[in-house]
């Protein structure tokens, strides 16, 4: 018995390999984990699958850059003043921090939306505010971050992936997630609801 040929089942392979690389250099080789994880996670749509900047989303700058930052202000505004309230807020941001969520979001956005809606037909779910790209996407994003952490509880981020495949969609630019993305991760870091 043979399996039918899947031209987009090759995406498997490479998720299961950035979890494991991932895993394997967040544990045994913290120091060169960003630097290893953002080489694959881009590396791997550019010079195995030979995808350019256009078809991983890097079109319609302003567009993306207008969404990304209207809707962070909106939700990590949001997000901020209610955590703020319950919890004591650092605001210890150095330029490390800064590249090393920006090289993060990069990283993420161009692997889980980027590549990820270039190999996959998409259709609505829920018209206006749900794909299945964005349900499929956000779903393997939140399995990868808890499996890479060794945590369940990291599986929480796919409701913050839900709002950046939204935005990938809506803005038809990488820019929009990037943005949402990056600030996310330093506003969850510097103030957390306890």
């Amino acid at each position: 018995m043979a399996f039918k040929k899947c031209s987009n089942c090759s995406f498997v392979k490479s998720y299961f390999l950035v979890i494991l690389v991932a895993a394997f250099t967040l544990r045994f080789l913290p120091q060169y984990s960003i630097f290893v994880n953002t080489l694959l996670l881009i590396g791997i749509p550019v010079l195995i699958y030979r995808k350019d900047a256009y078809e991983l989303g890097f079109r319609n700058f302003l567009s993306g850059l207008k969404w990304g930052l209207l809707v962070s202000v909106i939700v990590l505004g949001v997000y901020f003043i209610l955590c703020s309230s319950f919890s004591k807020v650092n605001f210890g941001f150095s330029v490390n921090a800064l590249l090393f969520y920006l090289s993060v979001a990069i990283g993420e956005e161009v692997f889980f939306r980027g590549f990820f809606y270039s190999l996959f037909d998409n259709e609505e779910i829920l018209k206006g505010f749900l794909t299945k790209n964005n349900l499929v996407s956000s779903t393997l994003f939140g399995v990868a971050h808890s499996l890479i952490y060794y945590d369940p509880s990291m599986f929480k981020v796919f409701f913050p992936s839900l709002v950046m495949g939204w935005l990938y969609e809506r803005s038809g630019s990488i820019v929009a997630p990037v943005i949402f993305h990056w600030l996310s991760d330093l506003i969850y870091q510097f103030v957390r609801c306890v």
